[in-house]
């Protein structure tokens, strides 16, 4: 009996500890469930690559992105295209920011703010489980698209999300090139 007695006494003192590990450990499980989805949304009026004069390609693709995780907010870091071809001057068009009207260069095209991913990072790029972002994301370069990819069908890149815990999300899009 007094065996018994020892042993409940053992489970008594270390049931808050155990309990608490146990928490913490599902705790950190569950915040690893990070999932965000990205969906296509725009077609060949929106989403297209463009070459506008001789030094400067353009970049437009209309997306949603979704937080698909249980329980965890993701925070996007930043967007980018995985293209087809190298591109080492690829950059997001900065945000606009006291303009609110996104230009894009050498053209007479132009976003509200409101519409472009481009600025939706860190403080303004926070998804709660069930939230989602749609808009266009605009982007440009310097090197032209090569003759060979030009396809009916569209060119097939990646769209890429970061989040800040470094979790890297990608989608295949398709760009229509605009003939210039």
């Amino acid at each position: 009996m007094a065996a018994i007695l020892s042993e409940y006494s053992w489970l008594k003192d270390a049931w808050l500890p155990l309990a608490a590990l146990i928490w913490g450990g599902w705790t950190y499980f569950r915040q690893s469930f990070r999932r965000l989805s990205i969906r296509q949304v725009g077609g060949s009026v929106t989403d297209r690559v463009t070459r506008v004069g001789d030094t400067i390609t353009t970049f437009q693709v209309e997306v949603a992105i979704t937080n698909d995780s249980p329980h965890a907010t993701v925070v996007i870091a930043y967007y980018h295209l995985e293209l087809p071809w190298n591109e080492p001057e690829f950059e997001p068009l900065p945000d606009p920011v006291p303009g609110n009207v996104y230009k894009m260069p050498g053209s007479s095209l132009e976003w509200q703010r409101e519409w472009v991913l481009n600025h939706r990072r860190y403080q303004f790029g926070k998804l709660e489980p069930g939230d989602c972002f749609r808009g266009i994301f605009l982007a440009r370069g310097h090197n032209p698209l090569p003759r060979d990819l030009v396809v009916r069908d569209g060119i097939e890149i990646q769209f890429v999300v970061q989040d800040t815990q470094g979790k890297t999300y990608k989608r295949p899009v398709t760009l229509w090139p605009q003939f210039w």
